[in-house]
C-alpha cells in the first residue's frame, strides 16, 4: 500500500474523492497539481460518463461518489483534454527545414554540418532529426520538439520567435 492511500485509510476515507473533490483532499494534490491516484480517478469518471454514456448518479454510485463530485471530476478531464488537444510542444520539420534552407542561401560560408556542430551533434544526427535524411526505421522525422527546434534557431542567430510555432 503506497503512501498515498495509507494516509488516506488512516483519515477513514477510501480516497480523496469521498469526502472532498480531487486537490482540496488529497495532500499531494494540494499545491496544485495532480497526484497519479487523483488523474486516473478523473479519467475513469469522464469515461463512465462520456464513453459509456452512464448517467452522473450512476457514475457516482459505481465510484462510491456524490454526483457532483463526479461532475467536477468530468468537468476537470475535458479541461485536461482541451487544453492537450491546444497544446503545441512539437511542430512541423518542415518549417526548420525551410529556416535552415534560407539561412544556407543567405550565407555561403553555412553548412549543415557547421551547424551541427554549433548544435554539438553529429550532422546525421541533426539531419535525422530535421528531417533531411531518414532515421534508423527508413522514415523521415516529420515533427520536432519545441525546445530542439529553439536551440537550431538559436544556432543560426536567430531569435526563436523568427520560426513559425516557437
Amino acid at each position: 500500500m503506497d503512501h498515498h492511500a495509507r494516509e488516506q485509510a488512516h483519515e477513514g476515507r477510501g480516497g480523496p474523492a469521498v469526502d472532498d473533490p480531487p486537490r482540496s483532499g488529497c495532500s499531494r494534490c494540494a499545491d496544485g497539481g495532480t497526484c497519479r491516484s487523483c488523474a486516473q480517478r478523473r479519467k475513469h469518471a469522464w469515461r463512465l460518463v462520456e464513453e459509456r454514456g452512464l448517467s452522473l448518479e450512476l457514475a457516482a454510485a459505481r465510484m462510491r461518489l456524490t454526483p457532483a463530485q463526479v461532475r467536477l471530476l468530468v468537468l476537470r478531464e475535458r479541461d485536461h483534454r482541451d487544453l492537450q488537444r491546444f497544446k503545441l510542444d512539437l511542430i512541423p520539420t518542415e518549417r526548420v527545414r525551410e529556416l535552415i534552407d534560407r539561412e544556407l542561401e543567405r550565407d555561403p560560408f553555412l553548412s549543415r554540418a557547421e551547424l551541427a556542430v554549433w548544435m554539438d551533434m553529429p550532422q546525421i544526427e541533426l539531419d535525422r532529426r530535421v528531417g533531411y535524411a531518414p532515421g534508423r526505421d527508413g522514415r523521415r522525422q516529420r515533427r520536432i520538439g519545441i525546445e530542439l527546434a529553439s536551440r537550431i534557431v538559436i544556432a543560426l542567430g536567430r531569435a526563436p520567435m523568427d520560426l513559425d510555432g516557437c
